[in-house]
């Protein structure tokens, strides 16, 4: 089964999320404005349960960063051991300003 054609109902949704948590691999974060939960996801543990979902999660991941890259508004350094270490670019810290983000809000990064 491919996941990004797989279209889950509600139910099965719901079934889904609770097998996550169970499993510790997603905690309930809370609500967005729409009413939505948000959660969290390890990324180790949701490897382990359920690869494919993992697979394409990390790669929407590599793609939105390699795109914030791509833009100037990340920064990328590695350490010691190769690896990677991002952070916000000063052009970044310019647009998220612009778009209202408190950069001295240490809850908001």
């Amino acid at each position: 089964m491919n996941p990004l054609e797989y279209n889950p109902s509600d139910e099965e949704h719901r079934e889904i999320m609770e097998y996550l948590i169970s499993e510790g691999a997603a905690i309930f974060d809370g609500i967005d404005e729409d009413g939505e939960p948000i959660y969290m996801f390890d990324m180790e543990i949701l490897e382990e349960v359920m690869p494919e979902l993992h697979a394409v999660m990390q790669q929407d991941m590599d793609d939105v960063l390699v795109d914030l890259y791509q833009k100037g508004l990340i920064d990328v350094s590695y350490d010691e051991n190769l690896n990677a270490i991002m952070s916000v670019s000063e052009q970044g810290k310019v647009a998220l300003a612009e778009a209202g983000f408190d950069l001295d809000d240490e809850d908001t990064f």
